[in-house]
């Protein structure tokens, strides 16, 4: 991939003798229109047959659905695993250019418990060792 072509979206399709014009546009930063939102640019054109329209547009169908889970996903509250006690909380931070006196110990975090407890395993007896003379 050599270039990138940024856009803020696609301003008009046309369809003229089986050939499809995708007009992209991008946000003008001095020019607004009536009510001082920013004005659309006409910055590229894509052009291309149907049958790469239609295949394109499946791609476009498909990055969609991806986008829609992810919201849906980011959405939904995740549960705290019940097993967790909270933890404390620390002291509120100081003020931005302000430093916080006296300066407060830095708490070191424990890792959290793992899901999955591994099965105890049976004790092994302690290995007899012979006994040893205090003389070499």
């Amino acid at each position: 991939m050599e270039e990138q072509i940024f856009c803020d979206g696609i301003g008009r399709i046309a369809i003229i003798g089986g050939i499809v014009r995708l007009d992209l546009f991008t946000y003008s930063p001095t020019e607004t229109d009536a009510n001082g939102n920013p004005r659309p640019i006409l910055s590229h054109r894509i052009v291309m047959g149907t049958d790469g329209f239609l295949h394109s547009s499946e791609k476009v169908v498909e990055a969609v659905q991806v986008i829609q889970r992810a919201r849906q996903a980011a959405s939904q509250p995740q549960p705290a695993p019940p097993h967790q006690p909270p933890r404390p909380q620390g002291p509120p931070p100081a003020p931005q250019g302000q430093p916080q006196w006296p300066p407060q110990p830095v708490q070191p975090q424990s890792a959290p418990p793992p899901l999955v407890q591994p099965a105890p395993q049976p004790a092994k007896p302690p290995e007899a060792s012979p006994p040893r003379s205090p003389f070499p």
